[in-house]
């Protein structure tokens, strides 16, 4: 019935009226008023009582009903003889108690039935007449000033709390604009800072590829790091202002817990190295193996929370416990983060969640970072339906606990070991060795819950004295010990694995001596990593064999796809990157062709713009599921975009796609959605690499000159550039033929052009000597949409010039050509004219330095 305030408001008001109506009551029976409204009084306040329990009917129908009751009882209080000089009294309570109702009317009626109770008195009862008396007199001039008052005062306070109402809405609105307006400057910012930090790290790359001394080398690998550190930095900022604009949208699709915790696991075992810091990874065994969810959020949210344990743990360690509760959704799946650090008093525990928060701000402080860490942990797992609560004591380190709904695709157990009744365990830790009592229990806790959940035979002892007895007791398959333990025996661990595997714990990076027969499992420790050396083929989970197939290469030969585009590089892009993987690849560069090619040509996938002039992507993608009576209904289609914003993925579906792949298209983002929407049938795994050699200029001759449109409508965004980096580094050692520094210098990143083109560099030079020959028709255009002074359709053709720069890694002029194209949208034309001929002039240096590189 309404918000927490105004139903403690409502609660107060049936509180009055019960009040007032029970005194009224008894006095109605003691003055033997009219007994008939006894009842009358009760029905009417049960009534009350009912609807605010049920909660029924609106705020202000309550309140009104409520206001109509007091009027009523009052007035019935008034009309009697007796009642002359006490009602004053009476209607400065009801002033006070609907005074909260904010409702001036209210007082105006209590004012109203005070004068009719008073001219009653006066034409029909005659307790007003000439015969009073002068005290009497004065009582009723005092009661009508009291009463009248009250009303004046009631309504000039109403009015002062409406002016302070007004005057904080307004404010709030202006924090709220300034917030957005925060929010607006640093996804800016972000967006201006990539290319430069782009640059710095492509060309320190560059520099480590060369001959240089190791004083070079050791500056160029810090340069590359603080690079990277900024990269990730600019990240938070623009998933931050996603959070503050509302846009963060999570999707729920099947994943692999075991995935995530890999990743999360791959990620600290790079960052934590000092020694005697211990990482521990408890997972309940019994976890639903697929689950439907967010799992890159998820992992994140992981990412960020361990990330700020290990700044703040200086010794000791980081427990990291993966559980689930059932629930009739599906499951929460529950994760506490346990660390040894400095942990956190009351006051900071109040404020972590705020942006730009840091517990420790002083000059000297060891932990960096912008800050932005937990309020985007924090709105990740809201928008998930989650949360997130911490938990610490000063110097005894902090507990981060989160819970979040998912769903349950797959109930069986997430870790698996085969034939577990065949294992009997032994461990062997010291605990005197830890710093800290707490890393003792992480490791109880872990081979606790891995032991119960695999339902494996497992002991575990503190000396060496134990362990030899354990051995005499029970007849062992597996020994596990701690490098310290290991390195202090070693004769006797390499006599024992004679007899049965023995397996180390050790630091990253510790190898044991040659012809050693001993085992090796490198911290961070998790039950992964041990159950996939139980298993002996590391498939303990099914884990490493989703993860071997994530990285095997794959063609699909005999696969018949159609790639539709408006713009002709990009389908230059998607035939080489596609035929690279055997399949047969037509194009087209419009809706309405693919429409009748489709209807002649049964395609097994079809790759779609979303938006292109004329016929959308959209508008072709519901006429080809009618082709031939619904042919297409079942058949792949996937919209090629840029926009890989929040919430892209679940958009496209509803529109009826099956998939999205962000253009450029990038080689890891294609191989996913095509093991997602293609049959097993039509994928088959190789040993290495075998890739179709297919040239941008037999690609080229195959677009009509007469349909191109140098059109590209999608939003570009600097994720797809990065996920292309990333792709890139695979070809790193296929471009040592390349004289990377002319075209570094020349604004053009090698490595991201060649991500685009499967590292392929004949095909990247096609893609090069293709965007200097088209170069004079596009500035032939921009000129003239410019001098034309049409500013939507410039905004068009620097949209395209955007898209294909990017393609063969031409960042900066990419960069430079969406400021344009943004203002185009905007209408900023002060900007065009004052920016057009530097985009031009860009435009032409690059050019001029491709064209000088390619006719070496």
């Amino acid at each position: 019935m309404g918000t927490d305030g105004q139903t403690g408001r409502h609660l107060l008001l049936a509180g009055i009226i019960t009040a007032f109506s029970v005194i009224l009551i008894m006095i109605t029976m003691v003055m033997s008023w009219e007994l008939w409204m006894v009842p009358l009084f009760m029905m009417s306040n049960l009534s009350v009582w009912f609807l605010h329990i049920a909660r029924l009917g609106s705020g202000g129908f309550y309140e009104n009903l409520c206001a109509g009751l007091l009027m009523t009882e009052f007035f019935f209080f008034g009309v009697h003889e007796s009642s002359l000089f006490d009602m004053p009294g009476v209607a400065c309570i009801m002033v006070l108690a609907l005074f909260m109702l904010d409702k001036k009317w209210m007082l105006y009626m209590i004012e109203t039935l005070y004068g009719f109770a008073v001219l009653y008195h006066f034409l029909i009862l005659h307790t007003i007449s000439h015969n009073m008396e002068i005290w009497e007199i004065i009582r009723l001039g005092l009661g009508i000033v009291v009463t009248t008052g009250a009303v004046l005062l009631a309504k000039f306070w109403i009015n002062r709390r409406r002016e302070q109402r007004k005057y904080y809405d307004i404010a709030f609105a202006k924090m709220e604009t300034a917030g957005r307006q925060n929010a607006d400057f640093l996804s800016n910012v972000s967006h201006e800072l990539r290319t430069p930090i782009n640059m710095v790290i492509g060309l320190s790359e560059v520099t480590l590829g060369k001959d240089i001394s190791p004083e070079i080398r050791t500056d160029m690998q810090s340069i590359q790091l603080a690079g990277k550190r900024l990269s990730n930095q600019i990240n938070d900022m623009l998933d931050y202002t996603e959070i503050v604009e509302g846009t963060l949208t999570p999707v729920k699709e099947k994943y692999m817990i075991t995935s995530v915790l890999n990743d999360v696991i791959t990620m600290t075992g790079m960052q934590s190295g000092r020694h005697q810091f211990e990482l521990v990874f408890d997972i309940n065994p019994k976890v639903p193996a697929v689950l439907v969810g967010d799992a890159e959020k998820i992992s994140h949210v992981l990412k960020i929370l361990v990330e700020n344990a290990i700044k703040f743990t200086e010794q000791g360690g980081i427990n990291v416990c993966i559980d689930y509760r059932q629930e009739s959704y599906g499951i929460n799946l529950i994760i506490d983060i346990y660390d040894t650090g400095i942990g956190m008093t009351e006051s900071q525990l109040t404020q972590m969640y705020d942006a730009f928060y840091q517990a420790d701000t002083g000059s000297s402080r060891f932990a960096g970072g912008l800050g932005l860490g937990l309020p985007i942990a924090r709105g990740i797992l809201n928008a998930m339906g989650g949360f997130v609560h911490f938990d610490s004591e000063r110097q005894h380190g902090l507990h981060a606990h989160i819970a979040v709904p998912q769903g349950v695709a797959d109930v069986s157990p997430c870790i698996v070991l085969p034939n577990a009744d065949q294992f009997c365990i032994g461990c062997y830790f010291r605990p005197e060795k830890y710093s800290c009592d707490d890393v003792k229990g992480y490791y109880d806790r872990l081979i606790l819950h891995m032991v119960e959940g695999l339902g494996v035979e497992g002991y575990q002892v503190h000396n060496f004295e134990g362990l030899k007895k354990l051995q005499r007791s029970y007849k062992l398959t597996h020994v596990f010990i701690a490098q310290a333990e290991y390195e202090e025996y070693q004769d006797y661990y390499e006599k024992l694995a004679d007899t049965l595997r023995v397996v180390v714990i050790s630091e990253r990076g510790y190898t044991l001596s040659r012809g050693s027969r001993l085992s090796v499992i490198h911290k961070p420790f998790s039950a992964l990593s041990v159950v996939n050396l139980l298993s002996g083929a590391g498939r303990g989970d099914g884990f490493e064999d989703a993860q071997a197939v994530g990285r095997m290469p794959f063609t699909c030969e005999g696969v018949r796809a159609l790639a539709v585009d408006d713009e002709e590089m990009n389908l230059v892009v998607a035939k080489g990157v596609l035929g690279s993987y055997e399949m047969e690849v037509d194009i087209c560069q419009s809706g309405r062709e693919a429409i009748e090619r489709c209807s002649r040509i049964p395609y097994e996938v079809v790759f779609l713009d979303h938006m292109m002039p004329g016929f959308d992507g959209v508008e072709t993608l519901k006429q080809l599921r009618e082709i031939n009576n619904g042919m297409y209904q079942d058949v792949p289609v996937i919209a090629l975009t840029a926009n890989t914003v929040s919430g892209a993925r679940e958009m496209f579906r509803n529109e009826g796609f099956t998939e999205f792949i962000p253009k450029p298209i990038e080689r890891s983002v294609l191989e996913r959605v095509l093991r997602r929407v293609l049959p097993e049938e039509c994928i088959q795994y190789k040993t290495e690499n075998s890739f179709k050699d297919t040239s941008a200029e037999e690609i080229s001759q195959d677009i009509k000159a007469d349909s191109l449109e140098d059109i590209s409508a999608d939003e570009e965004t600097e994720q797809a550039g990065d996920a292309a980096d990333t792709a890139a580094e695979e070809a790193e050692t296929l471009v040592s033929s390349l004289p990377k520094e002319q075209l570094v210098q020349a604004g053009v990143n090698v490595k991201m052009g060649l991500g685009y083109c499967c590292g392929e560099e004949e095909f990247y030079l096609e893609m090069l000597r293709m965007f200097c020959a088209q170069s004079e028709e596009k500035r032939e255009e921009l000129i003239a949409l410019y001098e034309s002074e049409n500013w939507a359709d410039y905004a068009v053709k620097a949209h395209a010039l955007k898209s294909t720069s990017l393609t063969i890694g031409a960042e900066t002029l990419s960069a430079h050509a969406k400021t344009l194209e943004l203002a185009g949208k905007s209408g900023d034309i002060e900007y065009i004219r004052e920016n057009h001929s530097i985009l031009l002039r860009m435009y032409e240096e690059v050019c001029g330095n491709i064209h000088d590189y390619i006719t070496l």
